[in-house]
């Protein structure tokens, strides 16, 4: 029996996302630098998720680009530490970006959340040289690298709007509503200054969960807002015993690669499925960077604690939104 072009595109990208994980995984272990497997492939898994359906130039030249507002973003970060009130202008401001880009716009929308997490993370002392910069910007060239050659294999030109008409339509006013723009940042900083007053190990987790849960297809469908919820939640439940059982390199590799295989069917609108495998896959990629320091395991428990707040957060703020729009329709 043939196999269908969409199982096809599934299983070609599935390899793409393993190699984008396992290759910075051998070169750290073979080089002895721990960043490379957290901040390479990061970089790689960045490249990939942005990769717009475009002809190689210019899909290559979209990904340098984001991933170089990436790094600009984490700049701003850098300069921000050590002064937490400074923070919350640039994680408002880029929190309020963010939120803008309508589902359909999938470039600019994962561009600038991941232009707040880098902010977010270097503020808290995360990757905040420019060591880490040219270890994420490798990352992102081999991504871009896998991108480009599984066209070759089926996996590339498809339908949706290029980056370039997606901007141009933002620009005409194609955007989420001015409500919802202004409800992520301030759940986002609600939920960041909670962390910090509860003593939370790395508030921003909370900001990042919440950037990434609550950014979902429609401000006010609770049901994906669960799914991505639970999912994240899971997620941090399911590497729990991986990260106490496994304290070896090559299992934590192979288990990665393995749940990189289902991120493109996860894509596919199983939001559940995909907060899980990120959630797992970032979680794990911690652990294996920190192995020299015994691993993640003693902040693991802070995880879950972070992703139950920012979570409960995300809930609030939809439920609240939902009202608003319900009395805007009984006018």
């Amino acid at each position: 029996m043939p196999i269908s072009s969409q199982h096809r595109n599934f299983m070609v990208r599935g390899v793409l996302y393993m190699l984008a994980m396992c290759v910075p995984i051998i070169v750290s272990q073979a080089l002895n630098k721990p960043e490379i497997a957290l901040l390479g492939a990061l970089g790689a898994l960045f490249a990939l998720f942005i990769a717009p359906r475009y002809s190689p130039l210019p899909r290559v030249l979209c990904i340098g680009a984001g991933g170089l507002l990436v790094c600009s973003a984490a700049s701003v970060g850098v300069l921000t530490q050590g002064n937490n009130d400074l923070a919350l202008i640039p994680l408002i401001l880029f929190s309020w970006l963010a939120a803008l880009p309508r589902p359909d716009q999938a470039y600019l929308s994962l561009v600038v959340k991941n232009m707040a997490a880098a902010a977010l993370l270097t503020h808290f002392g995360m990757a905040n040289s420019l060591a880490a910069a040219e270890l994420f910007m490798a990352g992102l060239a081999f991504g871009a690298l896998l991108s480009v050659l599984g066209i070759q294999f089926g996996s590339g030109q498809g339908d949706g709007a290029s980056p370039f008409e997606e901007f141009k339509a933002f620009k005409s006013g194609a955007m989420n509503g001015y409500l919802f723009g202004m409800a992520v940042p301030l759940t986002v900083l609600i939920c960041t200054l909670a962390a910090r007053f509860l003593n939370f190990s790395h508030p921003a987790w909370v900001g990042l969960t919440v950037l990434f849960v609550m950014h979902s297809n429609g401000a006010t469908e609770l049901r994906r807002i669960r799914d991505r919820a639970l999912g994240t939640v899971l997620g941090v439940i399911a590497a729990a015993p991986v990260v106490f059982s496994i304290t070896i390199p090559l299992p934590l590799a192979i288990t990665i690669g393995l749940a990189a295989l289902f991120i493109p069917y996860a894509q596919a609108g199983h939001y559940m499925l995909f907060s899980f495998i990120i959630t797992f896959i970032v979680l794990l990629l911690i652990d294996l960077a920190m192995l020299n320091a015994g691993g993640d395991i003693s902040l693991l428990s802070w995880r879950l604690l972070d992703t139950i707040l920012a979570c409960g957060g995300v809930l609030i703020s939809n439920m609240i939104l939902r009202l608003i729009e319900r009395r805007r329709n009984h006018k």
